[in-house]
């Protein structure tokens, strides 16, 4: 039982000893959210306002518009909440857990670019137009596009190393299967990538220096994004297998980043399949559950940050024997 908080004031508010009120305050549990937690949550909020000012739903959308709608808006406000998440568990993430805040911030920013993206084709064609072959190709808005790109990349790199730096415990037997998939998965998309590339019509698409660039920074950048997200699909399966705390969160966490990666190999599959007409609508709905599964992905990230995900509590001298390194700072590199 914890002994009671001394906070100076009596029963009716008024500072002990003394005849003057409590002068007007936040609730106390709202006052001790950091302000970093505050931030990204208002951040979120605009996020959602703008998703929906955006958003173009009809006057009778169907459960099919619906769900893109729900599958596009869950994904894009979670982004920005991971960070607050992060901070809102764990205060002192600025100085103890750097790379995981690190990639959660960037993640955030990265959000922030595609919000921006469409505001700025108009200044991107105007200084950059496209060439009269290819006029829909406006190299700064490739550029733009790429930078996007290699920074969500660079965002969920972090957040996986910072995952594996936090850990403490070694791994269990059978953790090599978790790579392999993941592996797998990359090996998938990258086919599915080059495939798709090369049954485009070349003879009608003139191959300028542009269209190159576009084509390869198509294929690279996509193969690097699931290369990313099965590093962090597998660092926290394999955390969540060895026992790290918060188990749940640890659990949850890694739930939601294998879904994330499980999305992608699915829609890579359903790309190769090449559906004919017949099969069109169920390629459809096929494509609507992976939506939902990508989109669970991300609340599974959101919800094991919210429960502690990952532990920055001191190490136990009792469970120094299973501890892979010690935690004075997350930043370093673990033997």
């Amino acid at each position: 039982m914890t002994d009671a908080i001394d906070d100076g004031l009596d029963a009716t508010g008024r500072v002990a000893g003394s005849d003057e009120a409590r002068g007007p305050h936040l609730p106390d549990a709202l006052a001790g959210i950091p302000t970093g937690a505050w931030v990204f949550s208002l951040l979120a909020i605009a996020r959602l306002i703008w998703f929906v000012r955006e958003a173009h739903l009809g006057p009778a959308p169907g459960p099919s518009v619906v769900l893109a709608f729900v599958t596009g808006i869950v994904p894009a406000v979670v982004a920005v909440l991971l960070p607050g998440a992060l901070l809102l568990r764990h205060a002192d993430a600025w100085s103890r857990a750097r790379t995981l805040l690190l990639g959660t911030v960037l993640f955030a920013v990265v959000e922030g670019m595609r919000v921006l993206s469409p505001s700025l084709q108009p200044f991107f064609e105007q200084l950059t137009p496209g060439s009269e072959e290819t006029p829909y190709l406006v190299p700064l808005a490739l550029l733009y596009t790429s930078a996007e790109g290699l920074l969500a990349i660079f965002a969920v790199t972090n957040i996986g190393l910072g995952l594996a730096q936090a850990r403490r415990y070694l791994d269990r037997s059978g953790t090599r299967l978790i790579v392999v998939v993941a592996a797998l998965i990359v090996v998938l998309v990258a086919v599915e990538r080059v495939v798709s590339v090369s049954q485009l019509p070349f003879d009608e698409i003139p191959m300028t220096p542009t269209v190159a660039v576009y084509l390869a920074s198509a294929i690279v950048l996509g193969v690097l994004s699931i290369a990313a997200w099965g590093y962090l699909a597998a660092t926290s399966v394999r955390g969540a297998r060895a026992g790290e705390e918060p188990e749940a969160g640890w659990t949850i966490g890694a739930i939601g980043a294998c879904l994330i990666v499980a999305a992608f190999g699915l829609s890579a599959a359903g790309s190769l399949a090449r559906p004919s007409p017949e099969t069109q609508d169920l390629f459809n709905s096929i494509g609507q559950g992976i939506s939902v599964i990508y989109t669970l992905g991300y609340l599974g990230l959101l919800g094991g940050l919210l429960l502690g995900l990952p532990s920055l509590e001191p190490i136990e001298d009792d469970e120094e024997d299973d501890v892979v390194g010690a935690l004075p700072d997350l930043d370093q590199p673990v033997d």
